[in-house]
């Protein structure tokens, strides 16, 4: 460029001013023309504070339109490809801690939607900063994110794992305002169920609890409770002992089914603890012992549902020494759960025979325990029932009859059919004409299951395998038409064996009536003395698919289901 005087020509400067000023026009036209509809623009523009509360609603909305467009399928390429972009920069908005509230909660719900792992900074500090009534929102969405995740098998941060125990273990239902928010931490818990879990829930465990409303929320609703499902889902062997001590606390009764329920999970390991607790060797668990003993009737509870030998051997020595009415008649009906011989027959018998029978409320409870001898599957008894059935005496006779034939009817074998139908027939009659309208309507029930009885009885005889094929045949619906599947799972279980045992498995899955999946499974169990994991996998294998089909009534009958697989891998 040539210069006069150190002055640019003034010709040079003309000729060269349009394609300056043009360029620097087209710069400014490139930045406003940037594509407003692509992520990555609002994801530069998080860093910029004047921008930021903008660029999270856009991207927010983004994610949201994507994820309808793809029916929610968080794994489909073109989802993944987004959350590559969109994740770890508004992640790092979150934990950064610069937004406004309206801002931050739109962001957590937007990054917990994304059930993506690179989230977990952002979930680990919702949890960290929880204070009651400022974050609880985010608290929400985080706990829904992490129960996903865990659901899923792609939680592995022990940050945030910790973290969520952390606002679990302070969490006040008592003080809650949202029970959306008391759900997604109890859920989250559940799902995360990580071992590091086990030594804080039975520290929760310790803690008293008293009378008031707040407490009864707070402990026994709450973290007390979720504590023990916990413990269930890991197995925490340690917290056996812990467990036992709930079950002999009087102020947590509320907590003793759910207490048993996961001692079931170790029964192995819980069986000792119980004994000590039952026999009175453990000096810690002695003293919790109640002053009428009714404690013995728990713990016989809990090893009845665990059936292993111990269990057994230890209630059969002590029945004779009870002398609580209420306490002999508890601790005779958990002989029912173990194995069956001739020791817990003449027992049970001969506790009920000392069972007062003067009240309306004796004899109920007589009709209970007579109901309960069906689950002996020993033919041997139908005649103690039938001489039962006849001697009660009085206006409430008919709560001991019509139980005891129930079971006299499930029991009978083609040499009794003739006996126990006569006291049918009788029954059925007297209740024609003197009974109430529920009564009427039980006999019903007892006349129709005694029908399908004996024609179950005529087409099998004394053949396992027949009554194990009955099961294969169509189950009517309506009152009572399951009671040809009931009669064949019994007679199954007491004529037969092991293979009959794996016959019997191998129906459970399509056998979906719940009356007479509960009769199929509870002659698994009789036929299993010394346990059987292989049918514990199969029937925890059915509880799975029934879980996963949504089907609520087959899931209503499943509970047994669980038990029953439980107590044949404890016996094994």
């Amino acid at each position: 460029m040539k210069t006069f005087g150190g002055v640019v020509r003034l010709s040079f400067l003309l000729r060269n001013a349009a394609p300056i000023f043009a360029g620097a026009a087209m710069c400014t036209q490139m930045i406003a023309c940037a594509d407003e509809n692509d992520p990555k623009t609002w994801v530069k523009r998080l860093d910029d504070p004047a921008q930021r509360s903008t660029a999270v609603k856009r991207l927010s909305d983004y994610f949201n339109d994507q994820m309808t467009k793809s029916g929610n399928d968080r794994e489909k390429p073109e989802i993944k490809a987004l959350l590559d972009v969109i994740v770890e920069p508004m992640t790092k908005v979150y934990t950064a801690g610069t937004l406004d509230e309206k801002t931050r909660k739109e962001l957590m719900k937007t990054l917990a939607d994304t059930r993506d792992a690179r989230t977990t900074p952002a979930l680990a500090k919702a949890f960290s900063d929880y204070e009651p009534g400022k974050n609880d929102e985010d608290v929400k969405f985080a706990a829904q994110s992490v129960n996903g995740m865990a659901t899923a098998g792609k939680l592995t941060d022990q940050g945030v794992i910790d973290a969520l125990w952390t606002v679990f273990s302070k969490f006040q239902v008592s003080k809650a305002k949202s029970i959306e928010l008391v759900k997604a931490l109890h859920e989250a818990v559940l799902a995360v169920k990580s071992p590091s879990y086990g030594p804080k829930a039975v520290e929760k465990l310790g803690a008293a609890v008293t009378p008031d409303v707040d407490s009864q929320k707070d402990q026994i609703q709450f973290w007390q409770l979720t504590s023990i499902q916990v413990i269930k889902l890991i197995k925490y062997a340690p917290a056996v002992k812990p467990l036992v001590i709930v079950l002999l606390t009087p102020s947590k009764s509320d907590l003793r089914a759910t207490a048993s329920s996961a001692l079931l999970t170790m029964g192995k390991e819980a069986e000792p603890v119980l004994l000590a607790a039952f026999n009175a060797t453990d000096p810690d668990l002695a003293k919790l012992a109640f002053a009428d003993k009714t404690h013995l009737t728990i713990l016989a509870d809990t090893l009845g549902a665990i059936s292993r030998p111990g269990g057994k051997e230890a209630i059969l020595k002590a029945l004779p020494g009870v002398d609580n009415e209420t306490n002999r008649r508890w601790l005779a009906t958990s002989l029912v759960k173990f194995p069956t011989d001739a020791r817990t027959i003449a027992a049970f018998e001969d506790a009920y025979k000392k069972m007062p029978s003067a009240s309306n409320e004796d004899i109920a409870a007589r009709g209970a325990v007579a109901q309960a001898t069906s689950q002996f599957y020993d033919a041997t008894v139908v005649d103690f029932l039938l001489k039962e059935i006849t001697a009660a005496k009085g206006d409430n006779a008919s709560a001991l009859q019509i139980p005891a034939l129930e079971a006299a009817i499930k029991l009978m074998v083609p040499a009794q059919q003739a006996g126990v139908g006569a006291a049918v027939a009788k029954l059925t009659a007297f209740m024609a004409h003197n009974g109430t309208e529920t009564e009427r309507g039980q006999m019903g029930l007892i006349k129709g299951l005694y029908d399908a009885s004996v024609t179950t009885l005529q087409k099998c005889g004394q053949d396992a395998g027949c009554y194990v094929k009955v099961l294969d045949e169509p189950i009517v619906s309506g009152a009572g038409g399951n009671s040809k599947a009931i009669k064949a799972a019994w007679m199954a279980a007491m004529y037969g064996n092991d293979a009959t045992r794996a016959a019997l498995t191998a129906k459970v899955t399509n056998v979906r009536n719940p009356g007479a999946r509960l009769a199929l499974v509870e002659a698994i169990d009789h036929l299993a003395p010394k346990g059987d994991t292989a049918a514990a996998g199969t029937l925890e294998k059915v509880v799975e698919a029934d879980t996963a089909s949504g089907n609520k009534d087959l899931q209503a009958g499943d509970d047994v289901v669980v038990k029953v697989a439980l107590r044949l891998r404890a016996r094994s």
